[in-house]
């Protein structure tokens, strides 16, 4: 009866340590320590039994781990009820696995496919879906501003805090460490500096150029060189020279590491699982050898000041009036941080982008017509190379609408980017969202929703400045996000985005390779946060 009592006690202190601790805040960072927690209990109290009882040390184990097991099954047992019974999102429809754990919507994944699984889940269940014990799906396209606009209330969730410690601008989740951070960024951003990217990126378009002739009639597998091109002049821009992809023909050898660690993230398993998983030594080498990589280009490139200002320039003002040895171990972990997301945000999501261009303008070609048109007027033929001037193309109406269309379509983020609501909650279109829970806008399902467009799964760049009445909410499309948390790489990635598309569409005639049409580049595309197009394969072929 005693021994009875003791289990019932033990589960009881279970729930009781859900509902009064583990039910509140966030824990995703604790996993380890809560594991080392239990088992130096356990380790403890049947030392205890052993040496003050006398109790044989098996049998002291033994009873130890039915207590230890006892509580937990109390401690899950109502975060069960909780999660299945009491959540706030209860009301919102769901599957069963969905209430129960956030991993659910992992288990459901085929090629790390979220964004078409989310696609799927709206479609049936409707435009707010729970995905997970916590989690909201909301595929409204009124959402995209209150959940990420400027005058949003919703803070990042705690998936940004998946590579802890590892910190950078994108993961930063408090906001006035956010925007102190993003100051020091701006600097890299302004006009002036724009314009001397131009002129450096421009090496790499001629690079790129050579190669599409050299290849001229042959199939050009339009992924692998567009991502060589893309981290060629990020690592020129970032760390004073380019990685040598282009002049190779393959990939640096830290690029295949990237996508690696990107594939990982793409499996979207919960925040605490990756935060456990990084803590494993040998488990997570790919990923510590790609930031010692960037982080050992960036300090690499502060010994070695270049003559014309970088994006790194930037990131070293508050570093460089003092020497490599004077720099804190937490500066040293942001500018690691940094130096990964200018590889990351700046090369895959660019290369994505022409990618989708050039995917939709080869399944339309009328609307490479259309261009060239356009262009024609603002030939240049001072400029080398046939090179386009970025001041003087920046604003015509159709080569921004097939960009914007192609972003609407295929977004650079096309799902993760979480925010956690108020203690309040939110409002969206009449209906309540709770508080304190995480919720997604999934780009990639809001770009096709009737809601915010009109004939939505077409390609229709004239949507952006001919035709507005077919773009039913405007505050839905929001490539770069919104608000105070918006890509701050805007400026650069248009400018390479516009004037790479204008040169090679009056370079070259473009069409499907032989045996191509496009399936794959659709069905085999992955969601690693960032985009990740399936194989692609055109042929260019010089224009007479």
């Amino acid at each position: 009866m005693v021994l009875l009592s003791t289990y019932t006690s033990t589960a009881l202190a279970g729930v009781f340590s859900h509902v009064a601790y583990f039910q509140k805040g966030e824990h995703h960072l604790h996993g380890w320590l809560y594991i080392k927690l239990l088992f130096t209990v356990i380790t403890a109290v049947t030392a205890i039994l052993v040496y003050s009882q006398e109790v044989v040390w098996t049998a002291a184990l033994s009873t130890v781990s039915k207590l230890a097991g006892t509580y937990l099954l109390g401690l899950y047992g109502s975060l069960l009820v909780y999660r299945i019974f009491l959540h706030p999102l209860r009301k919102f429809p769901s599957s069963f696995g969905a209430r129960v754990s956030s991993i659910w919507i992992s288990t459901q994944l085929k090629n790390n496919n979220l964004h078409m699984k989310l696609l799927e889940l709206h479609q049936k269940q409707g435009l707010f879906v729970r995905i997970g014990s916590s989690d909201l799906s909301v595929m409204h396209p009124k959402a995209v501003e209150e959940v990420y606009g400027p005058r949003s209330r919703c803070t990042k969730g705690i998936s940004y805090d998946i590579s802890w410690p590892t910190m950078s601008l994108q993961l930063m989740r408090d906001p006035e460490q956010h925007h102190a951070r993003r100051r020091v960024w701006s600097g890299a951003f302004s006009d002036k500096l724009l314009r001397g990217y131009e002129q450096r990126i421009r090496e790499y378009r001629k690079e790129l150029v050579e190669r599409f002739t050299e290849m001229r009639d042959q199939p050009i597998e339009i992924r692998k060189w567009f991502n060589l091109y893309s981290f060629d002049v990020m690592g020129d821009l970032s760390f004073g020279q380019g990685f040598g992809s282009l002049e190779r023909g393959e990939e640096h050898w830290v690029i295949r590491l990237m996508t690696a660690t990107q594939d990982s993230v793409g499996l979207y398993l919960p925040a605490w699982v990756f935060v456990l998983v990084i803590a494993i030594p040998g488990v997570s080498s790919d990923f510590w050898k790609f930031l010692d990589f960037c982080g050992e280009r960036l300090i690499e490139r502060f010994k070695n000041k270049p003559e014309i200002p970088d994006v790194s320039s930037s990131l070293f003002v508050p570093v460089k009036d003092r020497d490599l040895s004077e720099i804190t171990a937490e500066e040293k972990n942001l500018l690691d941080g940094d130096a990964r997301l200018i590889v990351i945000a700046g090369s895959d999501t660019t290369s994505g982008a022409l990618s989708s261009i050039f995917y939709e303008l080869v399944r339309n070609p009328e609307e490479i017509e259309k261009l060239r048109a356009e262009l024609a007027l603002y030939v240049d033929q001072e400029e080398p190379n046939s090179e386009f001037l970025h001041s003087k193309i920046a604003h015509l109406d159709h080569l921004n609408g097939v960009i914007n269309e192609a972003l609407r379509l295929y977004p650079a983020v096309p799902s993760g980017m979480q925010r956690k609501t108020p203690p309040e909650g939110i409002v969206i279109d009449g209906v309540h969202v709770p508080g304190n829970i995480h919720i997604y806008c999934p780009m990639y399902a809001v770009g096709r929703s009737e809601l915010g467009y009109e004939r939505p799964d077409e390609f229709i760049p004239e949507r952006w400045y001919k035709s507005p009445e077919l773009v039913k909410e405007k505050t839905a499309f929001a490539p770069f996000s919104l608000g105070p948390f918006n890509c701050i790489g805007r400026p650069l990635a248009l400018m390479n985005l516009r004037t790479t598309v204008a040169r090679l569409i009056m370079e070259f005639d473009v069409k499907f390779a032989p045996g191509e049409d496009g399936t794959r580049f659709r069905e085999d595309a992955k969601d690693n946060f960032v985009f990740s197009h399936g194989e692609l394969n055109l042929v260019f072929r010089p224009r007479s």
